[in-house]
């Protein structure tokens, strides 16, 4: 029911943005926003934090325990290193020319301490990112939503 009501707010946001854009682009296909979602995990993987940044929109939004922006997010990924992730059953939705969404359950743990004393944290999620293609005609995401996989929906 959360991820529905996530669902529906990213939607509002969509709309309200793509409705700002204009553009004769053609459709994007499923597999190239496959690509941009698994080039996103990879990214923050990697921690290079300048491509990082530049994977988002300016007014990127991150809604899962809490609502963070994009700056936010960044601080707490070089708190916290993403050592493993696996996406699973990765659906696109293609909304318009110039946007789309990801819905994927993601497996991955974190390391939020130090070397000498490592904190892991582990998270089992459902996801949706939304996907806008910018008018220099590059795919940034704009918003993310994750909660956490309830037993029944969760893929071993």
């Amino acid at each position: 029911m959360r991820l529905l009501l996530l669902l529906a707010t990213l939607s509002v946001l969509l709309v309200a943005s793509s409705s700002a854009q204009t553009s004769s682009a053609a459709m994007p296909g499923p597999v190239e926003i496959v690509k941009l979602e698994q080039n996103l995990w990879t990214t923050m993987a990697e921690g290079d934090f300048a491509t990082v940044r530049g994977l988002f929109t300016p007014d990127f939004i991150q809604v899962n325990e809490h609502i963070q922006a994009l700056d936010t997010l960044l601080i707490t990924l070089k708190h916290c290193k993403l050592e493993s992730y696996e996406l699973r059953d990765l659906q696109v939705r293609v909304l318009t020319p110039d946007s789309a969404m990801t819905a994927y359950h993601v497996v991955n743990s974190f390391n939020c301490g130090t070397s000498d004393v490592p904190q892991a944290k582990s998270n089992d999620n459902n996801a949706v990112t939304v996907w806008v293609r910018q008018p220099n005609k590059r795919w940034l995401a704009q918003a993310h939503a994750e909660v956490p996989a309830s037993p029944d929906t969760t893929t071993k």
